[in-house]
């Protein structure tokens, strides 16, 4: 849908997938291209509250607001969400799409095997092997990949270095700073000596077998046999899978160095995230050993059919009530009591945010996990949204203003960079702003890990849950009645719309516990 909507109502979307900054030269062209020819692009854009987020065309918005001082109408594609697969066919277009925003977007895709390699390639109009490519980025380090964002070595590079595991990639990276080539990397990724640590096996039980030497100048041992080494670890590989077999799975799927969503004998299945639902005849256990890490996976996969015929014998079988949500209510639900949390962390002194956020900053640097076990807010990344799409009653959380109060003042300074400001802010202010940048951080799934429980404890949320009318909508009309029995005492009469407006302001108290049992004790609610 074609739309003009003023400048002022157009913001920056936080799902934006280009993460590298246009050259000043550049945007100055963009500028004087838009005064001198007017935007000869129209802006793609997805409602947000009571404006619009740009979903592509960030660029020409930075250049709309250097150009015009005041609040025209720009012209704009309204579409229904923000669509990162939308942004990443835009920018593929133009410059300056680096491949780490490639893969994200591309992993993000395959994440629930809905995808292949073929089905993204044809997508966006790539190759296979392009596809391949951009996928082997996610094996590089925390270290590895700023450094590529910073250009400091290129694709090439980079390709060679997912050869290796992550303490191989950051050792080369620190020890070779003037010679960050493709052929000096693939080197030192494909060692000829391994260390002991990579074996899966009883090192102790087959030590005359591997001929290990030690380092002179260190503790660690390494295997300069590698042929034995391979036979050993596909040994003890080949009891793993045994193992399983023996368990009474479907069917046991081994892999090295392959992508379970791209295995033609997968096709059709997908991730089974609740396997307890399951009998276990009806999963495949997939088995994937990464030999350049010397790392074995496990995954549970089940048939699309199962899944569905099992979900579908659930509902049958399960007495619908208020606690029956859908899942975008279920989505909802988190997102208020992420909210509600955030807000009590940033309002009230239960906690020492300050220290809060060096300590989450400082966590994520004591250990690296593949499945991000305990790694808790996504603070070196884009700001996550507590909300797809924020409720009727949204409430400002008090980090917004903080930052916005900052980004004011700093845009009226000329000469002065963002650093140099924020470093000439004294303690308070800084360590005030510390704590709204990074509150932009933490998404509603990090409220539900295991990490962040205790200081849920700590702030013990009480009447958080205040859903709007969309959400209440989405019950069923039993469901409705239900609630109408738990509150008023009887079914109120009328049309749902009018039902459903007074149960709304009846739960503003937040008195509902979503996350409790029906029907409802007093013990139960929030």
């Amino acid at each position: 849908m074609f739309k003009q909507i003023p400048l002022s109502e157009l913001k920056h979307s936080p799902n934006n997938v280009r993460k590298v900054k246009p050259s000043d030269q550049g945007f100055k062209s963009l500028c004087a291209s838009i005064s001198s020819k007017g935007l000869l692009h129209n802006l793609v854009v997805a409602k947000n509250g009571k404006g619009y987020e740009v979903v592509d065309g960030n660029r020409r918005l930075d250049a709309l607001n250097t150009v015009h001082k005041d609040n025209p109408k720009i012209n704009c594609i309204v579409i229904e969400k923000d669509d990162s697969e939308i942004g990443l066919h835009a920018n593929m277009m133009r410059e300056d799409m680096h491949p780490l925003d490639e893969c994200d977007v591309i992993m993000a895709l395959c994440h629930d095997g809905s995808e292949d390699l073929d089905s993204v390639a044809s997508r966006f109009g790539q190759t296979n092997k392009w596809v391949k490519q951009r996928i082997s980025l996610s094996e590089l380090s925390d270290k590895a990949k700023a450094m590529f964002r910073d250009g400091m070595f290129n694709m090439a590079t980079a390709q060679a270095l997912t050869l290796g595991n992550h303490d191989k990639q950051d050792d080369f990276l620190e020890n070779n700073e003037h010679n960050l080539n493709a052929a000096s990397a693939k080197r030192a990724m494909t060692s000829a000596k391994i260390p002991t640590s990579a074996a899966l096996f009883d090192v102790e039980k087959e030590r005359a077998k591997l001929d290990i030497e030690a380092d002179l100048f260190g503790d660690e041992e390494f295997i300069t046999n590698r042929g034995a080494f391979e036979h050993l670890q596909a040994s003890h590989i080949f009891n793993v899978c045994q193992e399983y077999r023996q368990q009474g799975y479907y069917d046991v799927v081994y892999l090295e160095d392959q992508y379970y969503w791209d295995t033609p004998e997968l096709r059709g299945y997908q991730r089974a995230h609740n396997p307890d639902e399951y009998d276990v005849s009806q999963l495949i256990m997939v088995v994937t050993y990464n030999s350049f890490r010397y790392q074995i996976d496990t995954a549970l996969m089940v048939h699309y059919e199962t899944k569905e015929k099992e979900a579908e014998a659930k509902e049958d079988n399960s007495e619908i009530t208020p606690m029956s949500f859908s899942s975008p209510q279920f989505d909802l639900v988190h997102s208020y009591y992420s909210h509600h949390v955030l807000n009590e962390m940033l309002t009230t002194d239960k906690i020492d945010m300050v220290k809060f956020f060096k300590a989450m900053l400082c966590h994520r640097k004591l250990g690296w996990s593949g499945h991000h076990v305990h790694r808790v807010g996504q603070i070196y990344a884009d700001p996550q949204n507590l909300f797809r799409e924020e409720p009727d009653d949204y409430t400002p959380l008090p980090n917004e203003a903080i930052i916005k109060h900052h980004k004011d003042i700093a845009l009226e300074l000329d000469g002065t960079t963002p650093l140099m400001y924020c470093y000439n802010l004294d303690d308070k202010e800084l360590d005030e702003l510390f704590v709204a940048c990074c509150a932009e951080g933490l998404s509603r799934s990090d409220f539900q890990s295991e990490a962040m429980q205790e200081f849920n404890a700590i702030i013990n949320p009480t009447n958080w849950f205040k859903p709007d009318e969309s959400w209440v909508n989405k019950w069923k009309v039993g469901q409705l009645e239900q609630v109408e029995q738990w509150l008023y005492g009887g079914i109120k009469g009328g049309s749902k719309r009018d039902r459903v407006k007074k149960v709304t302001e009846s739960l503003s108290e937040g008195k509902f516990n979503p996350y409790g049992t029906w029907p409802q004790t007093q013990s139960e609610q929030s």
